[in-house]
Parts: structure tokens; sequence; C-alpha cells
């Protein structure tokens, strides 16, 4: 799950100067860190929390 999140930060990143290897290598401790924060957790619970009430929303 790590390397998934890391690749996909990687490829939202600007390449500048940095090799892939280098910007997953960065994102990697990224989504290490938001893991083991708790922001990860937190983040999914308000997507879930956004798709869930548009989902029970009636459409006007």
């Amino acid at each position: 799950m790590l390397l998934s999140a890391a690749a996909a930060l990687a490829a939202a990143e600007d390449a500048g100067v940095r090799t892939v290897t280098e910007r997953i290598a960065a994102a990697h401790a990224r989504a290490t860190a938001s893991v083991d924060s708790g922001a990860a957790r937190a983040t999914l619970a308000r997507w879930v929390s956004a798709t869930t009430s548009r989902a029970l929303t009636p459409a006007a």
C-alpha cells in the first residue's frame, strides 16, 4: 500500500531534476509519515463522509 501511495505521489510531482527513484523514495517517506501520524486515516474518513453524504442526498 505504501509503495502504491508513493508511486501516486511521485507521479503527481513535477519531475524537475530528480530521478523517478529519488521521487518515489521521497514520496514513500511522506506516505509512511502520513500513515504513522493518522493523517491518511483522517483523509480517508473525510472522503468516505463526503461520498456517502452525496450518495444519500436526493437530487434537486
